[in-house]
Parts: structure tokens; C-alpha cells; sequence
């Protein structure tokens, strides 16, 4: 059954989950990437232990670590720091990226504006490692026996353990890779502080998200109707750090941001409670024969294409691109960002600092006159804003579409702080004041997408079909049968687009997508990265590579759960 009209709109506007466990794994035909990781090289400690002989037995392995007296190893700094020098970050991104990735020491991408190499002090330093160890009263001659766990069906997590487990080896710290099902990992272990250390990646577009993971107010313990979004997985307390996450939450100045995120990047740092180890990467393929130039954004963990920066040779005007997907939905459009970009435009966008930037929206303010509760914003909209058909985008268009999303209460994935608007009230065409039953800073994250008025009515909402939606972007949807065209909507308010038509195939077997880029029959694909496809792609001199760094960091991450008594 497809997704009502409504479930799709909410599937968009609700703020994207926090914890993110997944991570592409596809193999490709004829590339020869992506085998088995599992061949193991037998590995020898040097106090003769034959690693194999009690890694391959949990029993064995679980029986040693109980004879530990210390149970709870790393609630100590020094076993932690032995750990983060211990490990050689840049073995483990050659191994798996090449020259295309380099080691992350932020929370943030390099690319971000809040980017701060805090971690760098951790670069490897076997003697650093074998320092702090001694300090906690382990070694070679006195072995440390502790967990890694990550879910079972990532070859990257595979090979970062095996990684991890051989370095920590050479210093006297021998590790049991405990792996999970993603069924059991996330919910069982992760979410309930139940490992020692962890693998998994973390979402951090704008800072935002940190004070959710790292406050000792969001221990998933102290969740209530209250207080949501309690996602410390990580067991961190510290009254300092919950200082500053405290203002960077009320901090609406990037600049301001910036400096107080370096402070708390510095601080969790220094008390070892993470290891970023990289980013993910995205990567993007194209003729480059026909496409002169691109440039592409990574928007909530996707591909968006900036289209009016492209430009097409000679007197090329119509582009084909490749989309790995069985076939197209309304759904997909909402939820991809490559497409959805391209025909809808949102009252607000994100930039690079977090900072709201107004696309339909001319200006807004606060009525400071009402306090905390009950506070209005007053919104005015863009003149000459119009969807495909030439009708003017107005004030009861945006009251329509968020007056439809909250006579829904029941639609499972709502962003709670939808109820905390009171009304939406209508001043002219082009000004509207927005309610609230409280005030709270992020309330222009609600206002993303507008729908005419009318549009969700009369139809079957579980029938959503593509000719329904209103294109306001710069293209609008042409024909939709096992592929979709997007021509020039020429009534769009921004700059035209240098391209006239996009041709958008729909192919699950990204095997075939490689294939028809490599003949030319079509110019432009996403591909999920892989090593070897990308050595194999730089050698046709026809096709162009774009790889970026995208907001998902890849992390060591240490559970500091005190022992349940």
C-alpha cells in the first residue's frame, strides 16, 4: 500500500533521526569491489599468545576478562587515551578509501564551517599508547581483556575491528569482537549502553544534534513525555560540557557557534570519550564530454544537486541521469533529495552554518510583546513566487498545508513540535503570523515545504500520484511513466538553469546505471562509494569523478554506563 499524502509530507518535514547505523555495502559486477573481508591473518601478541586461539572463543575470551578485577576499565582516562594513540587512523582509511578519505578529528566534515581538528592530538603514538596503559597497571606482561562490537552485516565495520584489534594487541590490550545482528545491535546494545567499545556513525549537520548525544540530561535513562530525544548513548556526564551545550543550543550567531563548538570539541577530546574516525563519502559520476561543470551538496545524508551552477558543452541543452531505484514514487521525491530540489522549493534552506536562509520567505520577526508563551512570528512572503501553473504561492497556501499536517495528530513519525502551534493566521496575500503555544528556537525547521490549497483534497490519499504535486522549483515534472521529465518551469522566481530537459531513468541494478554511463547512453549517476570502482572509473578518461565528504562520522565510540548495582 502506498504512503498516504500526508505520511509523505510528514516523512520530509519531521527532523531527521539522530543515530544513523547504516552504511552502503553493494557489490558491482565486472569491478571486482566489495569482496569478503573476512580473511583474517593470524596474529601472534608478543607475549606468544596465539591471538586466534581466544578470539575465536567467546567463552575463553569472556572467562579471561572476568578474572579482571577491575570491571569497569574504562571509566579510566589513561586506558582510554592508551586506546585512541594506540590505533593508527590513517592505516585504517587507506585501507578502505584510498587517497580519496583522510582521518576525521572533528565532529564535523572537513568541509563544514564548524570543522576543528581537535582530535589531532591523537595521531598514532605506539609510545604515548604503552604510557598511558602503564599508568592504568596493564601491559604485555599484565593484558587488559575488553569488547568491540558493531553490527554484523558492514565489511567496513568488519575491517576497522580487526584494525582496531591488532593494534590495541601490540600494546597489551586484547579485544573480542562481539558482533550483532542490526535487529539486536542498535536497540539491544547501543541505545541501552550495553558494549564497551562500539562502532557506528553519527549524524552532525550544524551542532544542533550534540547537546542530544552528549548532556547528561538526554542519558536515554531520563527519557520521559518531557524530555524526548535522549540519545547519550554514550553515558558521558560532565557539567562543564553541559555548560557549554546548554549555549550552543541557545546560540543563534554561526560565528558565536563556532567558537563554543571548538570548546566543546576540545573538551570531549581531551577526556577520550570518542574517536571520529572518517567521514562518509558520496561520490557522483558524469560525462564530462557533455557536463562542463557540476556541483553537488550533500543534504540529510543525499546527493542534491545546485543545478543552476552547471553547464552543459557546446549546444547540449538536456541532460539523462541514473537513479538507482525499481521505479518512481511521490515518496521518492520527498525523500530524495537529487529530485526533490529540482521541483519544489521550501519557505527556508539550511546553509553551511546552520543558518536559516529564506527562499519563499521575503522576511519574518517575533512579536516579543507576547514572552515565552504564546509568542507569534510574523512572516511575509516573496512577491513574483509562483507554482508551475502561474498562480501566485500566498499566505493560505502555507496555512492550508500545516493545517492539513496537524488535523493528523495520529500520523506516526510527526514532529512533536508541530503541536506546539496554536493557529496560523491569515493578514493579506503575502503575510501571515504563525502561533505558538511556547516558544522554541528551532521553529522554522517546521516550515519547509508548501503544497497549493486544495491539493491533498479529492484525490485518493492512498493513490499519491506524481501529476498531483505543483512544481515551484526551477523544473517541473513533464511526462512520469517508467521514467520522469523535468522541463524549465517558467515560472520559476530564481535564476534559469542552464539545462532546458532532465531525463531521470529509474534502474535497481546499479550494475546497469555503470554500464550506460560507461556507453554514454546516459551522463550522470550516484554511486554509493567503493574503492576499487572508483580507481576503475578514473581510468575512463570520459568520465568525470565528484567525491565529497558528507555529515555522517564514522566514530570509536566508549560506553562510561557506571556498573548497574
Amino acid at each position: 500500500m502506498r504512503k498516504s499524502k500526508i505520511e509523505i509530507t510528514i516523512a520530509f518535514l519531521s527532523i531527521i533521526a539522530f543515530l544513523s547505523i547504516w552504511i552502503c555495502s553493494c557489490e558491482y559486477e565486472g569491478f571486482e569491489i566489495f569482496k569478503s573481508l573476512n580473511d583474517k591473518s593470524e596474529v601472534e601478541s608478543e607475549d606468544g599468545i596465539n591471538e586466534e586461539e581466544y578470539i575465536g572463543s567467546e567463552e575463553f575470551f569472556l572467562e579471561l576478562k572476568e578474572k579482571q578485577e577491575n570491571k569497569k576499565p574504562l571509566s579510566d582516562i589513561n586506558i582510554r587515551k592508551a586506546i585512541f594513540y594506540a590505533i593508527d587512523r590513517e592505516e585504517i582509511v587507506n585501507e578502505l578509501f584510498g587517497e580519496y578519505n583522510e582521518v576525521l578529528n572533528s565532529l564535523f566534515s572537513k568541509n563544514s564551517y564548524f570543522y576543528y581538528p581537535s582530535w589531532s592530538e591523537y595521531d598514532y603514538d605506539i609510545e604515548k599508547a604503552e604510557y598511558f596503559l602503564s599508568n592504568a597497571g596493564y601491559g604485555p606482561d599484565n593484558p587488559l581483556y575488553i569488547t568491540i562490537g558493531a553490527r554484523n552485516n558492514s565489511d567496513y565495520y568488519q575491517l576497522v575491528e580487526e584494525k582496531i584489534r591488532g593494534d590495541l594487541n601490540r600494546i597489551g590490550i586484547r579485544i573480542g569482537i562481539f558482533n550483532k545482528s542490526p535487529e539486536e545491535w542498535n536497540p539491544d546494545y547501543v541505545l541501552t549502553g550495553n558494549y564497551e567499545l562500539g562502532l557506528w556513525s553519527i549524524k552532525n549537520f550544524y551542532g544542533s544534534e550534540l547537546n542530544c548525544m552528549f548532556n547528561s540530561n538526554k542519558l536515554p535513562s531520563y527519557k520521559t513525555d518531557d524530555n524526548e530525544n535522549c540519545f547519550n548513548f554514550y553515558w558521558y556526564s560532565n557539567p562543564d560540557a553541559d555548560g557549554i551545550l546548554n549555549r550552543i543550543a541557545r546560540e543563534e550567531d554561526s560565528s558565536e557557534k563556532r567558537d563554543l563548538l571548538v570548546q566543546f570539541q576540545d573538551v570531549l577530546a581531551d577526556e577520550a570519550v570518542v574517536l571520529p574516525l572518517y567521514s562518509r563519502l558520496y561520490s557522483v559520476a558524469y560525462n564530462k564530454e557533455k557536463l562542463k561543470s557540476i556541483d553537488i551538496d550533500i543534504k540529510n545524508n543525499e546527493i542534491s544537486y545546485n543545478i543552476e551552477n552547471w553547464s552543459l558543452a557546446g549546444e547540449e541543452s538536456e541532460i539523462i541521469i541514473g537513479c538507482e531505484s525499481e521505479y518512481y514514487e511521490p515518496a521518492d521525491l520527498l525523500n530524495l533529495n537529487c529530485i526533490k530540489d529540482l521541483i519544489i522549493s521550501d519557505l527556508w534552506e539550511i546553509d553551511r552554518k546552520g543558518e536559516y536562509r529564506p527562499v519563499l520567505v521575503e522576511e519574518s520577526y517575533i512579536n516579543s510583546s507576547y514572552g515565552t508563551e504564546g509568542f507569534r512570528v510574523r512572516i511575509l512572503l516573496k512577491d513574483n513566487i509562483f507554482w508551475e501553473n502561474g498562480e501566485p504561492i500566498t499566505s493560505s497556501d502555507v496555512k492550508y498545508t500545516y493545517d492539513t499536517i496537524l488535523e493528523n495528530e495520529g500520523i506516526m513519525g510527526i514532529n512533536e513540535d508541530y503541536f506546539k502551534i496554536e493557529s496560523i493566521e491569515i493578514i493579506n496575500e503575502k503575510e501571515f503570523n504563525v502561533v505558538f503555544e511556547e516558544y522554541f528556537e528551532n521553529w522554522k525547521e517546521l516550515f519547509g515545504i508548501v503544497f497549493p490549497e486544495g491539493m491533498l483534497e479529492d484525490i485518493n490519499i492512498y493513490n499519491f500520484d506524481v501529476e498531483d504535486l505543483s512544481a515551484s522549483g526551477p523544473y517541473k515534472i513533464s511526462e512520469n511513466r517508467e521514467y520522469l521529465v523535468l522541463e524549465k518551469n517558467e515560472f520559476y522566481f530564481g535564476e534559469s538553469p542552464a539545462i532546458d530537459k532532465i531525463k531521470i531513468l529509474f534502474d535497481p541494478d546499479i550494475n546497469n546505471l555503470i554500464g550506460m554511463l560507461m556507453e554514454g547512453e546516459i551522463d550522470l549517476i550516484n554511486l554509493p562509494f567503493d574503492l576499487q570502482l572508483m580507481k576503475n572509473i578514473e581510468e575512463d578518461n570520459d568520465i568525470g569523478l565528484l567525491i565529497q565528504p558528507g555529515d555522517l562520522m564514522e566514530h570509536l565510540a566508549i560506553s562510561l554506563k557506571p556498573i548497574e548495582v
